[in-house]
C-alpha cells in the first residue's frame, strides 16, 4: 500500500503545481491578434530611451499567422563608456491597474547582442513586464524575459528566460535594483514557450509573486515590502526591450530582438 500512497501524493503534488498559479483567479484569454491591426481598445504603443538610438522598429500583427510582432534594433553610445542605454519598444495594456497576472506564448526568431569586454553586456530581450505597486521608496516591477546576453556562454540561438521583481529607485526606474530573480532554463530561437507573470497579494506568512514556462513547476519570489499603495507608473507591457552597452573603441554596440507574441491572457476581472 505504501508505494502506491506515495505515487498518489506524488500525482497530486504535480496537479497542484500546474494549477495552483491559476488558482488565484482564472485566466482569460486577452488578446489572440486574430485581427487585421492591434485593438486600441485593448493596446497602446508605448516605447521609452534613455540614449543611444533606434535604428529599425516593427509593431504589427502578422497576416498569415495571426500573431503580434515586435521587432526592436537599437544602438548604444560610442562618446561614453559605461553603463545601459535603454531602448524599449512595447505594446500596453489599456487598463493595466485590475491586471495581476499576464500570460502570453513568445518566440523569438531572431536576436544580436553585442556589448563592450569587460563591461555591463548588452541584453536584447522579448519581455513581460509590469508595475504592480509601491513600496514607498519606488514603485515595484515583476517580469520573465526571453534574452540573450552579450556576454553569454551558450551556443548561437540559445536564449535564457530569466524572471525578476525589482524596486525602482528612480521615477523612470532606470536603476532598479532586484528583490528577486531566477532562471526558468533556455529555449532556442523559432521555438514557442508560454510565459506567466503572476502577483499574489494574498499568500501568507509573505506575499508574492509566480512565474512559469509552460506546465513546469512554478518559479516563486516572495517579498517583506510594504505593496497597498498603487505603483506611481500605471503600466503592463509586453514588449522587445533593449539595454545596450555604451562603450567607445570596441565598435558599436548594437541589441536587436525580433519576437512574435500570441495568445495573451490575464486575470479574469482584468478583461474589458
Amino acid at each position: 500500500m505504501k508505494p502506491r500512497i506515495l505515487q498518489l501524493l506524488v500525482f497530486v503534488l504535480v496537479l497542484w503545481t500546474w494549477g495552483f498559479a491559476e488558482a488565484l483567479e482564472p485566466l482569460k484569454l486577452y488578446d489572440n491578434f486574430d485581427q487585421a491591426l492591434i485593438n486600441p481598445d485593448k493596446w497602446r504603443g508605448d516605447q521609452f530611451q534613455t540614449g543611444g538610438y533606434y535604428q529599425e522598429l516593427v509593431r504589427k500583427i502578422t497576416p498569415e499567422e495571426h500573431n503580434l510582432r515586435l521587432l526592436n534594433r537599437s544602438y548604444g553610445n560610442t562618446f561614453s563608456y559605461s553603463g545601459n542605454t535603454l531602448n524599449l519598444f512595447r505594446l500596453a495594456f489599456t487598463i493595466p491597474s485590475t491586471i495581476t497576472a499576464i500570460r502570453s506564448r513568445v518566440q523569438v526568431r531572431n536576436v544580436e547582442s553585442t556589448g563592450c569586454p569587460d563591461l555591463t553586456p548588452t541584453r536584447a530581450t522579448a519581455q513581460i513586464l509590469g508595475f504592480f505597486f509601491n513600496s514607498g521608496p519606488g514603485d515595484v516591477i515583476a517580469g520573465v524575459a526571453v534574452r540573450r546576453r552579450s556576454d553569454s556562454t551558450d551556443p548561437p540561438g540559445v536564449l535564457e528566460i530569466f524572471y525578476f521583481v525589482a524596486q525602482c529607485t528612480d521615477p523612470n526606474c532606470i536603476e532598479s535594483p532586484y528583490l528577486g530573480s531566477g532562471v526558468l532554463g533556455t529555449v532556442n530561437a523559432g521555438e514557442w514557450v508560454r510565459l506567466l507573470v503572476q502577483w499574489d497579494n494574498t499568500s501568507l506568512p509573505q506575499h508574492r509573486f509566480i512565474f512559469q514556462r509552460d506546465s513546469e513547476t512554478p518559479k516563486i519570489i516572495s517579498y517583506s515590502v510594504s505593496d497597498v499603495a498603487p505603483p506611481g507608473a500605471q503600466l503592463k507591457t509586453i514588449g522587445a526591450d533593449n539595454f545596450v552597452a555604451s562603450c567607445s573603441g570596441f565598435g558599436r554596440p548594437v541589441g536587436m530582438v525580433d519576437a512574435l507574441f500570441d495568445n495573451v491572457f490575464v486575470n479574469q476581472s482584468a478583461l474589458p
